[in-house]
Formats: C-alpha cells, sequence, structure tokens
C-alpha cells in the first residue's frame, strides 16, 4: 500500500470512498451520490493549508484522510474532516496506515495538533483512534444536527529530531 498526498483532482474519488463507506457504517438503503457526497470533501479542502491522502492498493485509491485548519481560529491546529476507507478494504490496516502517515504531513503545513469527531457508536473508529495515542477531549456530545453522539478526540505528532 502506498500513501500519496492528493489533490483537486482526488476530491470525487475520495468523496466516493466515503459515500460507499458511510453507507455500509451507517445501514443506509442506497450508497449517497457523487453530488451528495463532493460538496463535503471539498469543503475540507478549501484553504490553502488543508490536506488530502490518498491509500492506494494496485492503482486504486482505497482510503483517504482530509483535513485542514481548525475553524478559523488561527490557531496551529488542524481538524481531521475524514478518515475514510472504502468497504471492500476494511480490516486490512489502511485506517491506520493512514493516521500514521499524518504527522508528517501536519508538520510540515505547520500544524502541532490535530483533533477530529468520531460517533461514539463507531466502536472500530474510536478502538483504533485510542490505539493510536489519540486521547479523549471532553464528554461524548449529541451532534447538532441529527443528535448522534459524538465524542472529540486529539493528537500532537511527534516533533522531528533536531537535524532531522
Amino acid at each position: 500500500m502506498e500513501i500519496v498526498l492528493g489533490g483537486p483532482g482526488d476530491v470525487d474519488v475520495a468523496a466516493m470512498i466515503w459515500a460507499h463507506a458511510v453507507a455500509l457504517r451507517d445501514g443506509y438503503d442506497e450508497v449517497p451520490t457523487l453530488a451528495e457526497a463532493r460538496p463535503g470533501v471539498e469543503n475540507a479542502l478549501g484553504d490553502e493549508r488543508s490536506f488530502l491522502l490518498l491509500a492506494v492498493e494496485e492503482g486504486r485509491a482505497v482510503g483517504f484522510v482530509a483535513g485542514g485548519p481548525h475553524e478559523t481560529d488561527g490557531s496551529r491546529r488542524a481538524f481531521l474532516h475524514y478518515v475514510g476507507v472504502h468497504p471492500d478494504a476494511w480490516g486490512r490496516g489502511v485506517g491506520e496506515v493512514l493516521l500514521r502517515a499524518l504527522p508528517e504531513v501536519l508538520i510540515k503545513n505547520g500544524y502541532e495538533s490535530v483533533e477530529l469527531l468520531v460517533f461514539a457508536d463507531n466502536v472500530r473508529g474510536v478502538r483504533l483512534y485510542e490505539r493510536l495515542g489519540w486521547i479523549r477531549v471532553g464528554l461524548p456530545v449529541p451532534h447538532p444536527r441529527h443528535g448522534r453522539v459524538e465524542q472529540r478526540y486529539a493528537f500532537s505528532p511527534a516533533s522531528p529530531e533536531p537535524g532531522a
């Protein structure tokens, strides 16, 4: 598996990975269309300090992470909007490989920390974040739009060794 830095031309690929993943995870009757999935990923990448990493196997993207500056607070914190793995690649460590590649990208983009929200009932996601050193921040809260409970997590990438 190769991790590559994505660009604007990869938004549709990431959006469809996300559409397939949430359809299965959340039990949708149908996979959301590109028109439904694309705006969220596109919005997550709307800043010059945004980033998109793709996990590629045999020339095909099977997972991605997308994020950027944390709101507009001017801090050196990033917000990870998406961690998505196509269901065909679930259980193969794609999410872990992506998250392990993330610190280098964060440091290169000038971020000192990153946060994300995960649905509290997403047991696989929660286990992965905690195993990789992400720390719970605060108490779980209901999502403002639909009420599904979310937990905030934070991570600080290790600073590079002097002279590295």
